[in-house]
């Protein structure tokens, strides 16, 4: 089984002998790193590219998503760094995703037909991250709700009172194009998120750009340790919802 995990820089070395490919696709090239853990295969894909020189609106979401899908990636683990809404997210808290608002313009869609979204993320997924976080006694917030904004900037106090007013417990840059896009590869998706600020107005603490890095560094090892559980966990996929929009558009002959 073959299982992708998008991160940020720190998941370089999250398998031993990592190997680079390139991979070209008709939205550009991507770059991954291969290695086997057991019986699968663990393809990591560094979201903001291989020397994390790109910006959440520069990503080429469609671009890493379809080299995914050309590699044969079942299922897809992604890890993003988010500010916190909910004022019982604090600094360091790791959180599954389980919905969002996507306050993005970008193109989030390949355009081939109209996938149902109603669940975003795949639940088989979710439930495995949920044992994992058990078997190591890590503690893990459940059915998270995202606003995912275009970026760079960060969010002014009003836009934050907004979303809190709207329920929505952290804010992101990413997640909503990547889930976007899997749900159309017939990609099982799920997320694992982690808080490193607290959004605009949550909180009087205020982190510097330094110290924002500083807080995802020391996250990184205790997501590593939940994603490197989770593989054990995961077994090969033989159906799920997450499939279905995929499989009725390839029989309709629009893929």
């Amino acid at each position: 089984m073959k299982i992708g995990i998008i991160g940020g820089t720190g998941f370089y070395n999250l398998i031993d002998g990592m190997e680079e490919q390139a991979i070209t696709t008709n939205y550009g090239d991507v770059h991954v790193y291969r290695a086997y853990k057991g019986n699968n295969e663990v393809i990591f894909l560094p979201r903001h590219g291989k020397y994390h020189d790109k910006l959440a609106p520069q990503v080429n979401y469609r671009a890493n998503m379809k080299a995914l899908r050309m590699l044969e990636v079942d299922r897809v683990v992604a890890v993003t760094a988010v500010g916190a809404i909910n004022k019982k997210f604090t600094l360091g808290t790791i959180a599954i995703l389980d919905q969002f608002i996507d306050f993005t313009t970008r193109i989030r869609t390949y355009g081939k037909f109209s996938a149902d979204i109603n669940n975003p993320f795949c639940p088989e997924m979710q439930k495995i991250i949920i044992q994992a976080a058990k078997n190591i006694g890590q503690k893990l917030e459940k059915e998270a709700k995202l606003i995912c904004v275009e970026g760079p900037r960060y969010e002014t106090k009003a836009e934050i009172e907004l979303f809190h007013q709207w329920g929505m417990d952290v804010v992101g840059m990413t997640t909503s194009t990547e889930a976007s896009l899997a749900r159309e590869l017939g990609i099982c998706y799920a997320a694992v998120a982690h808080v490193t600020n607290m959004a605009a107005g949550i909180s009087d603490q205020k982190l510097s750009l330094k110290a924002h890095k500083e807080a995802g560094k020391i996250n990184n090892q205790k997501l590593k340790e939940l994603i490197t559980e989770a593989l054990e966990l995961m077994k090969p996929r033989e159906s799920c919802s997450c499939i279905e929009p995929y499989e009725k558009a390839v029989l309709a002959g629009k893929i």
